[in-house]
């Protein structure tokens, strides 16, 4: 079995390495190169966000937490990832499209100060390089039970080929290996849910074997401590997610706004519906295999136990396909952070033809910045939900007010982003005195405490300011470009 599914892997690297290849004959200029040169239609649009947030949390991840810890959980991803895109659609990227705009942070530039924009990129870019590093570290677990050799190979397997194509082609290559990549994942979960159901006794009779505690939604009897870290699960993805550079950028590589728009809602009802599969995977894995050492290795080992080993190829296929999609993302995110708002901020002198071979070269120390981190890394879900804590706390609140009060201000952005973060860090530091080995609902507790002192800096910081603040146009007056 190990041959065949090697031999399909092997196939599979091949393809998205060709399609690298192709797309980047279309890269010519920066813009290619981050946005695909605004030009991405509707069923691209939504098959690249839909992949990208269907990475290794998702499948690996999602189902090992609710493995363990049930749909409590489970409730940032994939319930808050999911509705994240859906708010995205509704309230923000059509706006943001209309600014014509390469990164999330190019906003801070625009209504606050180049400071503020270099703040906020650097504050956002080891969001990326962990959650690629989490990435990394799925690909090396399904290498090592494939063939049992060291996952630092499939670590750096990955990582190569990720780059690879990222580096040749950037936007216009992500958009396309990810249309392909989430066909094979479908395809994947659609082949192994029915297989493991049947051995369950259908899904009524895997719900009944499945101890009620582990079905709860809300949290009940854990006080006041429960609800707050509830509350921090649903915005610390729910709202993180929005102001995410691989959601913006997508959105941003659309065709006009109504594509940007539609497609958001459209993946975000999609990427609910498909994550219920993980999770019932999760909880039908504890019937089949109650002493699992490792509860995120569960998919990849139903999968063997279940499948042909032609439909195992195709299953560690779409696992893979969900981990590069996710990979390519964040790679792509830390690179058009770094180039744009940070080297070409403080260094605006840089001759045109010199940015995009910067860009490249940038791809390629965010690759090695990952995989770094990836061999200090163990739980794929944890990394990937507590690496966008950031986003929530210090980016959310000064880009929704940039785009919805005429008030906005600098010196509120910064105040912001200070003490929202500041929370964030002093919370948990308080709790457990270190930020190393931290527990999901102390994380969550955090998040919730420094999203709202984030909003509650920037409120007061510009009523306090409010006589000297010139009015900024809401983003929504400007003209549509369709």
């Amino acid at each position: 079995m190990g041959g065949i599914v090697g031999f399909g892997v092997l196939i599979y690297i091949i393809g998205m390495l060709i399609i690298g290849f192709w797309a980047s004959k279309r890269v010519h200029n920066l813009a290619d190169f981050l946005v695909a040169g605004r030009r991405i239609p509707y069923p691209l649009a939504v098959a690249t966000l839909l992949a990208t947030w269907y990475g290794a949390g998702s499948c690996m991840g999602a189902s090992g937490t609710a493995y363990s810890e049930g749909l409590l959980g489970v409730v940032s991803d994939p319930f808050a990832a999911g509705t994240s895109l859906i708010l995205a659609g509704l309230f923000y990227v059509a706006f943001l499209r209309r600014l014509q705009l390469l990164t999330i942070t190019d906003i801070f530039g625009k209504y606050y100060s180049k400071n503020a924009e270099i703040a906020a990129s650097v504050l956002m870019v080891p969001v990326y390089i962990g959650w690629l590093g989490s990435q990394m570290v799925a690909l090396g677990y399904i290498v090592h039970l494939l063939t049992g050799i060291d996952p630092l190979i499939g670590i750096t397997i990955g990582g190569v080929v990720v780059l690879v194509y990222t580096f040749a082609g950037g936007m216009w290559a992500v958009a396309v290996t990810d249309f392909v990549q989430i066909i094979v994942l479908i395809i994947g979960l659609l082949v192994i849910l029915p297989s493991v159901l049947a051995e369950v006794g259908g899904l009524s009779s895997l719900f009944s074997q499945t101890p009620p505690e582990m079905l709860k939604f809300f949290p009940t009897g854990e006080g006041y401590h429960g609800w707050v870290g509830y509350i921090g699960q649903w915005t610390l993805m729910g709202l993180g997610c929005i102001v995410g550079q691989d959601l913006i950028q997508r959105s941003l590589s659309s065709k006009n706004e109504r594509v940007a728009r539609t497609s958001a809602v459209t993946a975000g009802i999609m990427y609910i519906a498909l994550g219920a599969i993980p999770i019932i995977l999760g909880f039908a894995g504890r019937i089949i295999f109650p002493d699992l050492s490792d509860p995120e290795h569960i998919m990849p080992t139903l999968a063997m136990k279940f499948l042909s080993p032609v439909m195992v190829m195709l299953f560690i296929g779409a696992l893979i396909s969900a981990i590069m999609s996710s990979a390519d993302s964040s790679l792509l995110a830390a690179t058009s952070l770094t180039t744009n708002n940070i080297i070409l901020r403080l260094f605006p002198t840089i001759k045109e033809e010199r940015v995009l071979p910067l860009a490249r070269i940038i791809t390629v120390i965010m690759a090695i910045l990952s995989m770094g981190v990836a061999l200090y890394v163990k739980q794929i879900y944890d990394l990937m939900v507590n690496s966008w804590a950031t986003l929530f706390v210090g980016i959310f609140v000064p880009v929704t007010a940039a785009l919805y009060w005429k008030k906005a201000n600098v010196w509120a952005a910064w105040a912001s982003m200070i003490f929202g973060t500041g929370t964030w860090i002093v919370y948990i530091i308080v709790k457990t005195g270190t930020l190393q080995d931290v527990s999901d609902s102390i994380f969550y507790e955090a998040a919730a405490y420094g999203g709202l002192v984030s909003f509650v800096s920037y409120v007061v910081t510009t009523l306090a300011r409010y006589n000297k603040i010139p009015d900024i146009e809401l983003a929504s007056s400007i003209p549509e470009q369709v």
